[in-house]
């Protein structure tokens, strides 16, 4: 095959200077889809100052590419979208650097493939483990999203977005509108809504007749690319949004001490939001992200012998990467694994929790938590 479009790709995207932590944060991530994926990974590098580490050419499914820097007055995180448009994939997983993924990752892009079609044209991106909708009792309410007033078709959703080939209009036509917007003017955008019916191939067959002239100035919600994907998104009508499973990585590391009602709010997930082990982000702090992907490798297969406490003892000194008893039991190699893996139970056998329950794999999971009785409600994410 002849085709310099990939098949499926994890995509990330960095700029910097050498030895920077985003060049270790990089190195972090393309460690864990070497561990946990048979799927290459695109690194878009911006820029000429960042330089890929010697030791990436060890790493077997590694691909970096180099683009120009994005104009000077956006903000770099747009280099987001410059980088699923140009990596040419059929279908993508957007990955930032503070990111590292495990086990069962790579089931996200026939999911992908799925649900990202001719009749529905849009990128999906997981639920934000915070609520910005502007309700009494939120426990963020500084971070309470207001800037745009028309209706929101999901809960505010976190940037790290998969996608198919069927969503590369909407992309380009949101990175268009960012571009516009610096000085003002206007575009003719594609009338996504009419795939639904008419699918995406005779939408863009039909050319100028599909689409709609859009009159573009800055607005607040342009300064970021999160803003816009959500704010693009609900103008759209889009509504399909992955149950999390991006977590911050001391969600790994609770065993059971996790909350029955984890990132509720009332409107969108009373019950709770879903939880998928899949990857984890917020990985800034290198050490402690090593400390954690080792711990992943190791006990990514059940270990054989295990000395856990009961499922009521949570707050582990072993689980505390650098503590006087996890030094210690570093020293007796062959134990460590047995005491170690402790932390992460039961993650590696049952990936998914939700509302008290933990399930064994992602088609397990119901659409209607049997935990929380006849009150329940459907989930709203989409299971990968």
């Amino acid at each position: 095959d002849d085709s310099e479009w990939l098949e499926e790709a994890y995509v990330t995207y960095v700029a910097g200077s050498k030895d920077s932590k985003y060049e270790w944060q990089a190195t972090n991530l393309v460690r864990s889809i070497s561990l946990f994926s048979t799927r290459p990974v695109v690194v878009m590098v911006f820029g000429t100052n960042f330089v890929p580490p010697l030791q990436w050419r060890e790493l077997p499914n590694v691909i970096v590419y180099r683009m120009l820097p994005i104009a000077s007055t956006l903000s770099f995180n747009f280099n987001k979208i410059r980088a699923m448009v140009g990596v040419r994939a059929v279908s993508g997983i957007q990955l930032d650097t503070d990111q590292i993924i495990f086990n069962g990752m790579d089931e996200v892009f026939n999911s992908t493939r799925r649900e990202v079609t001719a009749r529905y044209p849009w990128p999906m991106l997981p639920v934000h483990w915070m609520s910005r909708d502007a309700y009494r009792g939120n426990p963020y309410p500084a971070y309470a999203f207001t800037l745009y007033r028309e209706k929101h078709t999901m809960r505010w959703n976190h940037a790290h977005p998969t996608w198919s080939y069927f969503a590369l209009p909407f992309l380009s036509d949101l990175l268009l509108e960012r571009y516009i917007a610096r000085d003002g003017g206007s575009f003719n955008a594609w009338r996504l809504q009419d795939a639904s019916s008419i699918g995406l191939l005779a939408l863009l067959k039909a050319g100028e007749t599909s689409q709609v002239a859009r009159d573009v100035r800055y607005r607040g919600w342009m300064i970021e690319d999160e803003d816009m994907l959500n704010v693009n998104l609900w103008r759209d009508g889009a509504d399909k949004a992955w149950c999390k499973f991006d977590l911050e990585p001391s969600l790994f590391l609770q065993r059971y001490g996790l909350d029955k009602k984890i990132y509720a709010d009332p409107q969108w997930y009373p019950d709770g939001v879903p939880l998928l082990f899949l990857s984890s982000h917020n990985t800034k702090n290198f050490e402690s992200t090593d400390w954690l992907l080792a711990l992943l490798a190791r006990c990514s297969k059940v270990p054989k012998r295990l000395r856990c406490p009961g499922r009521n003892q949570n707050d582990l000194d072993i689980c505390k990467a650098g503590s006087a008893h996890e030094r210690e039991a570093r020293q007796s190699p062959a134990e460590y694994g047995s005491e170690a893996c402790c932390c992460v139970e039961p993650r590696w056998s049952s990936p998914v929790f939700w509302h008290g329950v933990w399930y064994s794999s992602l088609q397990e999971v119901p659409l209607v938590s049997p935990s929380a009785g006849s009150s329940g409600k459907s989930r709203r994410c989409v299971m990968p």
